[in-house]
């Protein structure tokens, strides 16, 4: 039997601005259940995935708790909730606090079209480097523009990847990175931080299929619930 060494965290605390309407996008349907329904799934059943802490909107309490109970009920493993603070660095720093792993995924909820095998892809990768994430090589060229829009440089493009989540880490030096950095630091995901404090990061490729949601059309688009 495989070791379950992962705390896994769902970080579903953003409030889903873009995608506009009146429930929080990861509360929608999706393959009969919900979007992060889906995601939940995965990791209560992977074999090496230990808990899962999920990080919430406080608003967005009464519609997740029945979720959490029904998801919660037969899965063997245990399912905590905590709400999230103001930034996504912030919730993500909550998801840490409880983590009981020396190993955490970090993975977003408005992202349902993952496929599981990633994880210990992923488990390989922190054998070799603290952190290490899901991405695809850009199918278009990237290039980089100062604040009004004039272009600076363009980047080469077999080797410019495109980030995703699930992400995983070594949990002490994640939380590490969350403690030296100062909150003015400019971050987008939580590979970042590391790269910041001069952590090596692994790169796995991942699909394009693993879109977030972001607007109504990716709900469309992104996969499928085969």
């Amino acid at each position: 039997m495989a070791e379950k060494i992962f705390s896994a965290i769902l970080a579903a605390g953003g409030s889903g601005t873009r995608f506009g309407g009146a429930v929080n996008k990861v509360y929608l349907p999706l393959c009969g259940q919900t979007v992060i329904g889906v995601s939940l799934d995965k990791l209560l059943h992977h074999p090496l995935v230990a808990e899962v802490i999920v990080v919430y909107r406080k608003e967005d309490e009464a519609v997740l708790m029945p979720i959490l109970a029904e998801k919660g009920a037969g899965s063997g493993i245990p399912l905590l909730a905590v709400p999230g603070g103001d930034t996504r660095r912030d919730s993500v720093k909550k998801g840490l606090d409880l983590a009981s792993s020396e190993r955490v995924l970090v993975h977003d909820a408005a992202r349902p079209f993952w496929d599981e095998a990633w994880i210990g892809d992923l488990a390989a990768a922190l054998d070799e480097v603290p952190g290490a994430s899901v991405a695809v090589l850009s199918p278009d060229t990237v290039k980089l523009a100062d604040e009004r829009g004039r272009v600076i440089s363009t980047t080469e493009r077999s080797r410019t990847w495109l980030v995703q989540t699930p992400q995983a880490f070594d949990r002490d030096i994640l939380l590490r990175a969350h403690l030296i950095l100062p909150d003015s630091e400019p971050v987008t995901d939580d590979c970042s931080m590391l790269e910041k404090l001069g952590y090596p990061v692994q790169l796995i490729p991942g699909s394009p299929k693993n879109r977030k949601i972001t607007v109504p059309e990716d709900l469309e688009v992104s996969g499928s619930c085969q």
